[in-house]
């Protein structure tokens, strides 16, 4: 996409701090010709104030509220306080705090969800920029966004050192969580979130903002703005949101009076009250050589400092970091996260030797060995450490705009011409496959299949002689395609498709090593059950455990192999049942396959077999598993192309947003199974291998695996 133009992004904004991570985005896409709107909502404090202070124009999601809109919000909440009353009644907790207060609680929360929707309708926009989901309008508009079928885009709005727990809201609804790096990464995944949907690219603007803050003309600025003069050195306290107590600094005030050349600076959270900074200061002597800047820029601040001090957790110590500057680290008694654990911060007990560390880095700087310390941490918390986050972050949405134009288009059918002259054609491309891996496929089709039933067709992509040699000596139903080593599996099986001339079409990949009745089993169901779309059976792993049978999707809306590993006896394994996805091998029709136009060439081994019957189920048509149908997974073959991951990921969820709602529930609740069930179930089966079942039985049943439901 060379530009934007026609495209409409709507940019949510709350904090002040909020700016730095959002406009820049929103500008770059307004210079590639989108149209941008950002709009607020109702909150206790004014985030009105934030928009009319950078000077942005903005509109107020309760404007939208028509007749219809303020009909269904008293609705909504007399709905939501209804059941909430009960809450009420039967929690004391709940009966402690004012009931007045929980009802305008609920209230607002009501109506701004049905003024976003109603804004949603009117704007009709092609993207939604937040900067995260876990706060309440972040996951309001991360529903709205699937109800609506947006992109959703969100941002880390900083260093994440909180319970992990917290963070698994992160990646609800997100179609792209843009992170800055590994570590950030790292956590969302602990705490339950979609590896798929995190995009580590880089900070949007911290080096660009480190370049400016450092500059001399900036330090000068700086300093003339605090009225320090070019001969003093500055102690920066970063302070972190806390309910702090009044401080005795008299140890370290007294140090500073006698070197006479150390003024302390400090910039505090900002939401901490003027109470809370008050009272922290209030015995802090009139004549201290201490400063508030609570107006200035953090980045000015950290740019002009010789030393910086964290006082608790607070992302102002990685930007620190990030900027070059020594860090102290003061530690509360409630923080987890600590910089000096981290190996690139000196810990100071208190003021009493606050003094003591900041001389010495002053007249020997840092240890060598913290140097190295502080470049692996930069390098584990920034994915770049350029100036091209914002063209990595363009190319995405380009990208995911791209794909949502594809959603509501079928794609354009490919040529099924050929008579029919078999039942099916089994479509085999081949890769960089091992020798013994095809022919493990190869002689399973032989032993295991009629050859009245069936041709092959072959699609060659390896480029190896000895694979092309192996396949000229094949007999029978058999046309090997010569391919090319840079196809995917989505362009290879159309090839292949394009000269099949069976009725139905499977597809296999080398590795697979099919049972007796496979290819049986799939085309009674096909034949039999009404509106058969897609048919597909189970695939084992080479210890004859689940490994796949059909797609759920989790809380993440994101699709998964259900019951992956367990005995092939499981209960669930064993009944004909509809799934909305399945993944290859399967079997459908050559007509239907074509009129859908095939594999989704933009997928690169990953996600096409699971987009197509996506598109079988929107045709109207049933995508269903049977258990009588197996093949064994020897061999990984067509593994995802790790330069193309990024565009799989973005393409596929850009383009089914709003239609990968979570549904693993239903199959549990369909098994007699809940999550905390499955649960059991799993470590169950670890703890028999762990004591030494190398190999769960065959006929495990289900009845042999039960747990406590």
């Amino acid at each position: 996409m060379d530009n934007f133009s026609g495209k409409k992004a709507l940019c949510f904004i709350a904090l002040p701090h909020h700016n730095r991570f959002l406009v820049p985005i929103m500008e770059a896409l307004q210079s590639q010709g989108m149209q941008i709107c950002y709009f607020t909502a109702a909150a206790e404090g004014a985030f009105e104030i934030t928009l009319n202070q950078a000077n942005l124009p903005y509109r107020h999601v309760l404007d939208y509220a028509d007749e219809g809109t303020s009909r269904r919000a008293f609705d909504g909440f007399n709905e939501v306080r209804t059941i909430w009353q009960e809450k009420i009644l039967s929690n004391h907790i709940f009966q402690s705090v004012p009931v007045i207060i929980q009802d305008k609680v609920i209230r607002a929360a009501v109506e701004n969800f049905h003024s976003m929707d109603r804004m949603l309708e009117v704007e009709k926009p092609d993207l939604l920029f937040a900067l995260h989901e876990l706060n309440p309008w972040g996951k309001i508009l991360g529903y709205l966004s699937h109800v609506h079928r947006i992109p959703y885009f969100t941002l880390q709005e900083g260093l994440y050192y909180a319970d992990i727990h917290y963070y698994r809201f992160h990646t609800d609804f997100s179609t792209a969580c843009v992170v800055w790096g590994e570590d950030c990464r790292q956590i969302l995944l602990r705490a339950g979130c979609s590896d798929d949907k995190i995009y580590p690219v880089g900070n949007t603007h911290i080096w660009t903002a480190k370049a400016d803050a450092t500059s001399d003309r900036a330090v000068r600025e700086t300093r003339a703005a605090l009225g320090i003069m070019p001969d003093k050195k500055i102690i920066l306290f970063l302070m972190s949101h806390s309910h702090y107590q009044p401080f005795d600094a008299r140890i370290f005030l007294d140090w500073m009076k006698r070197r006479g050349d150390v003024v302390a600076v400090f910039k505090w959270h900002p939401v901490t009250s003027k109470e809370i900074v008050d009272r922290a200061l209030e015995r802090m002597p009139k004549d201290a050589p201490v400063i508030n800047a609570p107006s200035l820029d953090t980045y000015r601040l950290i740019g002009a400092s010789d030393i910086c001090i964290t006082v608790g957790n607070s992302t102002t110590g990685l930007e620190a970091i990030a900027f070059g500057k020594p860090l102290l680290e003061l530690r509360l008694p409630d923080q987890g996260y600590s910089f000096v654990e981290q190996g690139v911060a000196e810990p100071a007990a208190g003021f009493e030797d606050m003094g003591e560390k900041c001389a010495a880095i002053l007249s020997h700087g840092l240890p060598e060995a913290r140097g190295r310390q502080v470049k692996k941490y930069l390098d584990y918390n920034f994915a770049y450490q350029d100036n091209q986050t914002m063209e990595r972050i363009i190319a995405l949405v380009a990208e995911s705009l791209v794909a949502r134009g594809k959603s509501d288009l079928l794609a354009s059918p490919i040529g099924a011409e050929r008579a029919t002259s078999f039942p099916c054609s089994i479509i085999l491309p081949v890769d960089d496959a091992s020798m013994e891996a095809l022919v493990a496929t190869l002689a399973g089709i032989a032993e295991n299949t009629p050859g009245e039933i069936f041709e092959v067709i072959i699609v060659d992509c390896s480029m190896r002689q000895a694979i092309e040699e192996m396949l000229s000596t094949l007999g029978g139903d058999v046309t090997v395609i010569h391919g090319e080593p840079d196809w995917n599996y989505s362009i290879a099986c159309n090839r292949g498709v394009a000269v099949a001339r069976g009725k139905y079409i499977t597809f296999l990949k080398p590795g697979l090593v099919i049972s007796d009745g496979w290819l049986e089993g799939l085309l009674k169901v096909a034949e039999n059950e009404a509106n058969a779309g897609v048919v597909g059976g189970v695939t084992l792993n080479e210890n004859g455990l689940i490994w796949h049978m059909g797609i759920a999707f989790d809380v993440n809306q994101a699709p998964f192999s259900i019951y992956r590993l367990l005995p092939r006896g499981f209960s669930g394994m064993l009944k004909c049942r509809d799934f909305r996805a399945l993944e290859t091998p399967f079997l459908l029709t050559r007509e239907l396959f074509c009129r859908l136009g095939g594999f989704s060439m933009d997928l690169s081994n990953r996600f096409e077999d699971i987009d197509f019957c996506l598109r079988v189920q929107r045709a109207g048509l049933r995508v269903i598993y049977t258990p009588a149908s197996s093949v064994t997974r020897q061999e990984v073959t067509w593994q995802p192309i790790m330069e193309q991951e990024q565009l799989n990921r973005i393409r596929f969820y850009s383009k089914w947003t709003g239609f990968l709602w979570q549904d693993d529930d239903s199959y549990l609740k369909d098994d007699g199974l809940t999550h905390d069930a499955l649960s059991a179930l799993y470590r169950e089966l670890a703890g028999r291998l762990t004591f030494g079942a190398s190999q769960l039985p065959a006929n495990a049943a289900a009845a042999d695996l039960q747990v406590t439901r």
